[in-house]
């Protein structure tokens, strides 16, 4: 069984040993993609200006990913090496996110039809007014809602070590086979990690954001610059916390394949 005490233990000692090379790596590939993703959000006023941006964004955060994986998954990875690996299995990252991306949304399909069902509509804001719904569906609807939510977590349990596969294996698709093998008997403690991370980004980007906000409302008069400033705050919060992410995962894939190695010795 993988203990995620060692895990982590192994998280902090890549943290501390490789720290220079993956905040260089976060610098460049997340903290400055969602900075300039900011900037154009703050003060352009071109949707597909915007669209681009965030496009970019996404991608460079993506080959961050791979590259902060390739460095915690081997100590003899430098950053060039790191580039050139996640350059290498870019092609194959972005694949197997889109298929994720267009199966994993499927499954919200049934909840909101029955949304639909239930009679609610949606604004010129984009807001879902539930006022006329009819109560059944309505209840139907986040019931489905809430199964679907569900087994997103429990997907992103099972797909933990999913880059580190790409990565270190050089598979495309069978990635996430691989993955659902390496995480067998540990969903439940991944699910717990993962619902404490988020409690821990949610509760740090919460207080930065109000710390950050109220502050630069005092100094500044434009609302733009206060909305420019709070994203890139939150930006080194995202960006820090994608790194912590990414190096635990890494050093959890270690872990199950020196299980796995081990077991027919057992």
């Amino acid at each position: 069984m993988i203990r995620m005490a060692m895990v982590w233990e192994r998280t902090v000692d890549v943290l501390r040993g490789r720290a220079a090379i993956l905040a260089g790596i976060a610098f460049a590939t997340l903290f400055l993609p969602a900075v300039l993703s900011a900037a154009v959000t703050s003060f352009g006023d071109v949707q597909a200006a915007r669209l681009l941006a965030s496009l970019v964004s996404a991608v460079l955060m993506l080959f961050g990913m791979l590259a902060i994986t390739a460095v915690a998954s081997d100590p003899h990875v430098d950053r060039g090496a790191a580039y050139r690996l996640a350059a290498n299995r870019l092609p194959a990252a972005i694949g197997v996110t889109l298929v994720l991306i267009i199966a994993l949304s499927l499954t919200f399909v049934p909840g909101t039809l029955a949304l639909i069902a239930a009679g609610a509509t949606v604004t010129a804001a984009g807001m879902v007014e539930m006022q006329r719904a009819a109560a059944g569906p309505l209840a139907l609807s986040a019931g489905l809602i809430l199964v679907a939510a569900a087994l997103l977590l429990w997907l992103g349990a099972r797909l933990a070590p999913l880059f580190a596969v790409v990565v270190n294996e050089r598979l495309g698709l069978g990635a996430i086979r691989r993955a659902f093998a390496l995480t067998r008997g540990a969903a439940a403690r991944l699910i717990g990690v993962l619902i404490l991370y988020a409690v821990l980004v949610m509760v740090l980007s919460v207080a930065v954001r109000s710390v950050v906000g109220v502050v630069l409302q005092l100094l500044l008069d434009s609302d733009g610059a206060v909305l420019f400033g709070t994203s890139v705050a939150l930006a080194i919060v995202s960006a820090g916390a994608t790194v912590v992410q990414n190096v635990f995962y890494a050093q959890y894939y270690a872990a199950a394949r020196e299980r796995d190695e081990a077991a027919p010795f057992a």
